[in-house]
């Protein structure tokens, strides 16, 4: 009972990764049945070579999910590692978000060239993300605003500022 947690998400990930597997190959076979076999004629080399691109950055990122998702046992075969949980936000999800777009992406190029201008949404959804933080270091920096205190403390320091400056009389 100890380790039930680790091995559900080391199953749900088996799971996921097995899915994953048997729909990245699919979609990629279908892409190259149909552009080689069934519309050779409309295949140039741009398509071609942004195929290969968006396919292999596909495949690495599907090799590192792979990867931190396998878990790891000791010699006596007892679970040590659940391998990282693939259902958590962040940097695995955008993962999976670049391969499901990169599916789409390739079965909407069957139809139409202009379908590879999707991934131009990748950038502007990370502009969007990075937007306040770039807005933050683009704007002026504004001087803080001085609290009372500091105010009656500036105001004090003028003032003794000024009485040093003040002429004296000396009687002589």
């Amino acid at each position: 009972m100890a380790n039930q947690s680790a091995k559900r998400i080391a199953q749900q990930n088996a799971l996921r990764i097995s899915t994953l597997n048997k729909v990245l190959v699919g979609v990629n076979a279908f892409y190259l049945f149909v552009r080689v076999v069934l519309q050779f004629g409309s295949l140039n080399w741009t398509e071609a070579f942004t195929y290969v691109v968006t396919a292999g950055i596909e495949v690495l990122l599907y090799m590192n999910l792979y990867q931190i998702s396998r878990p790891r046992y000791d010699p006596g075969g007892i679970l040590v590692s659940a391998g990282t949980d693939l259902s958590q936000p962040g940097l695995v999800s955008y993962m999976f978000d670049y391969i499901y777009i990169t599916w789409f992406v390739h079965l909407l190029s069957l139809l139409t060239k202009w379908a590879w201008a999707l991934y131009l949404s990748i950038p502007l959804y990370l502009l969007v993300l990075a937007a306040p933080y770039i807005r933050q270091y683009m704007a002026k920096p504004q001087e803080p605003a001085q609290r009372p205190e500091d105010a009656a403390k500036e105001l004090k320091r003028r003032e003794k500022k000024e009485r040093k400056q003040r002429t004296k009389y000396v009687r002589g």
